[in-house]
């Protein structure tokens, strides 16, 4: 046992101080950062100041509508984000008039509002390349609602009624789980906390795996390998690498808390987001601290296992690609999932060892999985640690002194019964 913690603690040390581990541990959030940051800013900054043209065929009400614009379209210092003008067309000039005034920025935006608006409320926007998504989502959202009012005022009812039509229900949605018991429900705490378990542990894995396969074949290459098996049992030494990589583990989840904990605290206002430590640091976060560790154990044990078979990085990246493709698919999945938690695909993904890990986090997180389960997948999944850690180690035994020829999956499956 000895002789597996000085291993372990020598595969630790060296992969603290490596570049690749910190690396590894930080680009998840990097790369998070870049993908929800631009839409958080996108979605809090102010729309820039434009012209706007309003095409009225008939309907007599382009002062009430540039009206209503010029109260509901502003901006944080309360100026109007529109400079509204009423334009004129005919029929013949009509399709031309829209063109000339967007082409040759007259206007970004030219809303028609067709005969008869009032009861078929049938409008066309256009317009130019500067205006986003959000901001057509913006507009449409403003005549939706400045027709509504219309109508309710053209039915005799006053202001009061109007808001009292339009006041939106105040709904508070509640889960009961197992045990009856009613809580409030966050959507954020039942999907976004595993879901950011899930991307780290799943981008933790791919991102680790270069580090873990040229790990043993730099030491395959520098024969270090056979000074330590004169002293050490295959076993030995290949529990004691997974023991440290698993550490390694440790180190990147607790890491990850911290920086969990810091959010919660603090980043939910930057994000109009209401979530508390407490919210977040209940059971559930033991749990998906146990899976994360176990599921980077799976894992090592699989790149230690393929390590060995090659004595060259390129070679074995197609493996470790393959491989990648397991720990990829939830995440891939993760959106019928949500909407669907009770498929039977999650079931028999939870089965598949190398989905294990990650599809127990969602269902801890989604689904509130009962304890027995939880525990239960636990032993299944050590289990297969244990096995593929035996296994990998007959591997390892033979192939790790092998050089100039690769082994081929016949002389694998020998080894294995040997």
């Amino acid at each position: 046992m000895s002789k597996i913690l000085t291993i372990a603690h020598w595969e630790l040390k060296r992969g603290v101080k490596s570049k690749a581990f910190l690396i590894s541990m930080f680009m998840p959030f990097v790369l998070l950062l870049f993908s929800v940051m631009p839409t958080i800013f996108a979605l809090r900054g102010d729309i820039d100041e434009k012209n706007m043209g309003i095409i009225d065929q008939g309907n007599n009400i382009y002062t009430d509508v540039s009206d209503y614009f010029s109260k509901t379209s502003i901006n944080d210092q309360g100026n109007p984000v529109y400079t509204i003008q009423e334009y004129v067309s005919t029929p013949l000039n009509h399709d031309t008039l829209i063109q000339t005034l967007i082409q040759d920025n007259y206007v970004s935006i030219v809303i028609v509002l067709q005969p008869d608006f009032m009861k078929t409320a049938q409008v066309r926007i256009f317009h130019g390349g500067d205006v986003g998504t959000e901001e057509v989502f913006r507009l449409e959202n403003a005549l939706r609602r400045y027709t509504m009012e219309q109508r309710i005022i053209s039915l005799g009812l006053t202001k009061e009624d109007m808001k009292y039509v339009l006041d939106k229900p105040d709904i508070t949605v509640y889960e009961v789980g197992r045990t009856g018991d009613a809580k409030k429900s966050n959507l954020i705490i039942k999907y976004g906390v595993p879901g950011v378990f899930l991307w780290l542990l799943v981008m933790g894995i791919v991102m680790s795996s270069s580090m873990l396969i040229s790990g043993v074949i730099e030491e395959r290459s520098n024969r270090i390998i056979e000074i330590m098996m004169s002293s050490i049992k295959p076993y030995e030494l290949m529990a004691g690498k997974i023991l440290g990589i698993g550490l390694l583990g440790v180190i990147q989840i607790s890491v990850y808390l911290v920086i969990l904990l810091a959010f919660t605290m603090y980043g939910g206002s930057f994000i109009n987001i209401d979530i508390s430590p407490r919210d977040v640091f209940t059971l559930d976060i033991i749990w998906y601290f146990v899976y994360f560790i176990m599921g980077y154990f799976m894992y090592a044990s699989l790149y230690i296992s393929l390590g060995s078979l090659y004595d060259n990085e390129r070679d074995a990246q197609q493996s470790v690609g393959f491989l990648s493709l397991f720990a990829v698919l939830p995440l891939m999945l993760i959106q019928p999932l949500m909407l669907n938690p009770n498929t039977s695909l999650a079931t028999i993904l939870s089965f598949i060892p190398l989905t294990t890990p990650f599809m127990m986090i969602l269902k801890i997180g989604m689904l509130s999985a009962p304890l027995w389960e939880i525990i239960a997948m636990m032993i299944y999944l050590i289990a297969w640690i244990l096995g593929i850690t035996w296994i990998g180690s007959k591997i390892f035994r033979t192939t790790i002194l092998m050089y100039g020829k690769r082994a081929t999956l016949k002389e694998i499956i020998q080894w294995i019964r040997a």
